[in-house]
């Protein structure tokens, strides 16, 4: 996914989180970028929800919301 999607960080490390999440799990790339990925087909709606809103409500929340960097397009890379 990295390779065809994100080539410009291929060949940074990746990592599995111990602690994942129940709906997604993480990874972590390189030093600095954290993957998320649903764990199952039916949480995906959710990432969308979190994509549109949560650079809206970031700015009214007591506690820093980390920045996209990146959105994957779910079977590209099957192509």
């Amino acid at each position: 996914l990295i390779d065809t999607q994100f080539p410009e960080w291929t060949g940074l490390a990746l990592e599995p989180v111990t602690q994942g999440g129940w709906d997604n799990r993480s990874f972590r790339l390189g030093q600095a970028m954290l993957v998320r990925l649903p764990s199952a087909a039916g949480y995906a709606p959710a990432v969308q929800r979190e994509q549109r809103w949560l650079p809206l409500l970031a700015p009214r929340l007591s506690q820093p919301i980390p920045v996209q960097l990146a959105t994957c397009r779910p079977g590209l890379d099957a192509v």
